[in-house]
């Protein structure tokens, strides 16, 4: 028996995909630009590539969100080529997905980078996070090809584009949809919370870390795992209960409505987290005139007073202007008694995460690997570059 028609506002989803397209179009091309220069002053890091590919799946989404629009305003008649219908939909779905693995991906990124800062900050390579993105690429694009096992029915006098399914196509597409939750969503996630969680443990841990910088490692893993939650449990647990009901639930449409706010969700987020793509923002801003807008953010040399340390006085000029208190850092150290040691740890970390690179041009590695060698516990903030 075929699903019955789904009763959703149809004005409702083309506000909601107007939107996601206006906020989310600018938001992911200013990221991917601001990427493209950060990747231009260093060596590209694993954690650059994972974020291009997170950019990328966000930017398939939003481009795929005008033919969404097109639909909601026909009130889910399919006015288009019968045969780019199966073809929208799978490049729809696969970037949801993509988004999911490429979340999961930075997730086990940064906690290696806690958890091991030398021994991981060592091994890893852009080609290790390149064939990470690969792999999501391979899983979701062949997940997703399920969409060519059911045909546009009809709809009125019309043609509906996934949303009525003949008997046989429907039994078929609901149990790959619980293949799909249970592969593509609940491991993800798993992962993803396990590693976020250990991250925010790790990281509360250390003494000698402002509470500031520890907010805010709370607060990225908090808004990325809410994030994932929000925007895509919704649509992967009515894979679930049309599995279990043997129909498309009523209200699927509003779930993937959520799963787009995700593209306008990603670029705060990791802009918020990451200090090489606010480098590179703030370049973007400069070319296009609009240094005005962060007069405040005065340059890191200028906000550290002097401090002593070379580049770890630019760190913690950059982190005065990213919002933590120099002062409350300043206090740090003097509480721990370890004010050299902790600025050799900020001359590590700004190598890799400040305004400076090595003169070798490797980045943080060569600023952690000689910290490591002269015996200073440089802890997991030298392997955490981005979350600075």
């Amino acid at each position: 028996m075929s699903a019955p028609p789904l009763a959703i506002n149809h004005r409702l989803c083309l506000v909601v995909y107007a939107s996601a397209f206006t906020l989310g179009l600018p938001l992911n091309l200013v990221a991917l630009v601001a990427l493209g220069v950060a990747a231009r002053r260093r060596r590209l890091l694993p954690a650059d590539v994972l974020l291009l590919n997170l950019t990328v799946a966000d930017l398939a989404l939003v481009a795929s969100l005008p033919v969404r629009m097109a639909e909601a305003a026909w009130e889910a008649t399919w006015k288009l080529p019968p045969a780019l219908c199966p073809l929208f939909v799978f490049l729809f779905f696969t970037s949801i997905y993509l988004t999911t693995l490429s979340l999961t991906a930075l997730s086990v990124d940064r906690y290696l980078s806690a958890a091991f800062p030398v021994q991981y900050r060592q091994r890893r390579r852009a080609a290790h996070a390149a064939v990470a993105a690969a792999g999501s690429w391979a899983a979701a694009l062949g997940h997703c090809s399920v969409v060519y096992v059911a045909q546009p029915g009809p709809a009125g006098n019309g043609t509906a584009c996934y949303t009525r399914f003949a008997g046989p196509q429907l039994a078929t597409l609901l149990a790959l949809r619980l293949e799909i939750f249970l592969v593509l969503f609940c491991l993800p996630l798993a992962i993803t919370a396990f590693c976020y969680g250990r991250l925010v443990c790790i990281v509360a841990a250390l003494p000698t870390t402002a509470l500031g910088r520890k907010r805010r490692v709370v607060a990225l893993a908090a808004a990325t795992t809410a994030a994932f939650v929000l925007c895509f449990a919704p649509f992967n647990v009515s894979h679930v209960v049309g599995y279990l009901q043997r129909e498309n639930p009523p209200w699927r449409a509003y779930a993937v409505l959520l799963t787009t706010l995700n593209a306008c969700l990603d670029p705060l987020i990791f802009c918020f987290s990451s200090a090489a793509l606010r480098r590179g923002l703030r370049q973007v801003w400069d070319a296009m005139g609009l240094g005005s807008l962060r007069a405040g953010c005065r340059a890191p040399s200028e906000r550290s007073g002097g401090l002593p340390g070379g580049a770890g006085g630019e760190a913690l000029g950059l982190l005065v202007c990213l919002g933590v208190g120099g002062a409350e850092l300043e206090a740090s150290q003097g509480a721990s008694g370890l004010r050299e040691p902790q600025g050799r740890a900020l001359e590590a970390w700004g190598s890799c995460g400040g305004p400076q690179t090595s003169g070798d041009g490797l980045g943080g590695d060569k600023g952690q690997s000689q910290a490591g060698a002269s015996g200073v516990a440089v802890g997991p903030w030298a392997g955490l570059c981005d979350l600075g």
